[in-house]
């Protein structure tokens, strides 16, 4: 054989061999790039009609463009198939990671695994996904110090600590059913509330007190519904406040519940507002807080989730082990766990926490 046909011969044989790095592999292999080289990110989100969760959005996905990785951002106006639906795609179309802030933390399950196994590395975000072993890293805050932040604050502009014993009438509601969040929110509010509870120092005209935290479901406000909870303040109200009975406080366990029973207490025409817990932070709520009728929320802040949650990742990419030194159980396994810090925040330190630190403008917040 000559030169000439030599070449030719080694040419065809070289482009025959395919590059071991291309090959499909196991899950654990597939924690880098796709086949491009590209890192390939897909973001499922819960809904847009909530304003945190068009925040996490944007601030994870800009987190994380700004490491040079390809992302998509999706929301799922609240319905559990539609984003399945997407996360499925978003495995099929090559994404690397997948990042789910789950409507039903159970019913995410199936489209979780069928995304691992392509290959996808899963990281749960602010809401654990159940009972599956699909997922890789759970990021959020501390579950518990949200809900005893707001049996706290009750606690505090009720006097309880300084012995006064009422009876103060005290209605509860707890978040969603299908989040798994809800009931260590409600576990930390009945750890501070409970035992007042249970002395008779607070009480509920409308008997709605869960026998344990583990019925926490009991009073559980669908999808965390503004209108929803602000309908079941509405009947609460109406049914046994509207006789002169003072509402001293109510535990209301995200800012939509909050801005709902704030409605409720204007429509019943009450002359005063109990005492209304909230969280997120949203603007509205802001405003309601320095106008004097929500009395406080808990802020977390997001751009620190977001920063946690692609730092992760990004070390994940680069071969590191992510600093993840907490854990939770999803019934299945206990997963790594990222947890912040929330704050407690009311009109004496909103401006400093909210306005000052950038997370809203004085004109957000109404001031």
């Amino acid at each position: 054989m000559n030169k000439w046909m030599k070449g030719i011969a080694l040419a065809a044989v070289a482009a025959m061999v395919v590059p071991v790095a291309a090959c499909g592999g196991s899950r654990s292999g597939n924690t880098g790039s796709s086949k491009s080289g590209q890192t390939n990110i897909g973001i499922s989100m819960p809904e847009q009609q909530l304003e945190r969760w068009q925040i996490d959005g944007t601030n994870l996905k800009k987190q994380l463009e700004s490491y040079g990785y390809k992302v998509t951002l999706q929301y799922a106006d609240g319905k559990t198939d539609l984003q399945s639906s997407q996360i499925q795609n978003m495995a099929n179309q090559g994404a690397n990671y997948v990042v789910i802030a789950s409507i039903d933390g159970t019913a995410t399950g199936a489209a979780a695994e069928q995304a691992a196994s392509n290959g996808a590395k899963i990281i749960a975000y602010d809401r654990l996904i159940m009972n599956t072993d699909a997922v890789d890293y759970y990021t959020t805050f501390s579950l518990t110090e949200v809900g005893k932040l707001q049996g706290q604050y009750i606690e505090k502009k009720l006097g309880l600590k300084e012995g006064k014993k009422g009876p103060f009438n005290v209605e509860l509601m707890s978040g969603s059913p299908t989040d798994n969040n809800a009931k260590y929110y409600y576990e930390g509010a009945w750890s501070v509330l409970g035992p007042y509870f249970k002395s008779g120092v607070l009480q509920s005209k409308s008997g709605k007190v869960p026998k344990s935290p583990a019925d926490y479901q009991s009073i559980g406000i669908d999808n965390w519904d503004r209108q929803k909870g602000q309908a079941e303040m509405e009947n609460r109200i109406n049914s046994f406040y509207n006789n002169g009975t003072k509402l001293d406080a109510v535990l209301a366990p995200n800012d939509a519940i909050a801005l709902g029973t704030v409605n409720a207490v204007e429509g019943a025409g009450l002359n005063y507002y109990p005492v209304i817990t909230g969280q997120d932070a949203e603007k509205a709520n802001v405003r309601a807080i320095f106008q004097g009728k929500q009395s406080m929320t808990v802020y977390k802040d997001t751009r620190k989730l977001a920063k946690t949650t692609a730092v992760l990742i990004k070390d994940l990419v680069d071969g590191k082990k992510p600093k993840a030194k907490d854990t939770f159980d999803n019934g299945k396994k206990k997963v790594p766990s990222s947890l912040l810090t929330p704050v407690s925040v009311d009109k004496d330190n909103a401006k400093q926490e909210l306005v000052d630190s950038g997370y809203i403008s004085a004109k957000d917040a109404g001031i």
